[in-house]
């Protein structure tokens, strides 16, 4: 029975991290647009090619369903170990960004620690706090 009941957190605990990729997308896609307009994102992929990622998370290269599925996990940690606690939940979310993208060129400005980051930065860390709590808590 115990294994039965484990199964079936695990399959809640999925099906939230796979909501909140969908979710977390659209938002990011709707600032997006908002910003700058309907136009594509171009990203390469691991596979060479490149892919526009401001389409609908259907249709996202794998690459980027599978960060939108790690940002879902760190989302959810985060929300577990601090509830009542936005600024070290969305801490919590960039320094799993951190660890799953290394520093490079294209996001130096954004590799350091949480404190240190401009507004706009920290707001996309507290955004998928939201997101996670919203689906969390239905």
């Amino acid at each position: 029975m115990l294994a039965f009941k484990e199964h079936l957190e695990e399959q809640v605990r999925v099906g939230k991290v796979m909501q909140f990729a969908a979710k977390a997308h659209e938002l990011w896609r709707n600032q997006h647009i908002k910003d700058k307009g309907d136009v594509p994102r171009v990203k390469k992929n691991s596979d060479g090619t490149e892919g526009d990622i401001n389409v609908p998370f259907h249709k996202l290269h794998p690459d980027w369903k599978k960060e939108n599925i790690a940002a879902g996990h760190a989302a959810l940690a985060a929300v577990k170990k601090h509830p009542h606690d936005m600024e070290k939940a969305a801490e919590h979310v960039h320094n799993e960004w951190m660890k799953r993208n290394p520093k490079a060129e294209h996001n130096a400005s954004q590799h350091k620690p949480y404190k240190d980051l401009p507004e706009d930065e920290k707001e996309k860390d507290r955004v998928h706090v939201r997101a996670m709590s919203s689906l969390k808590n239905k």
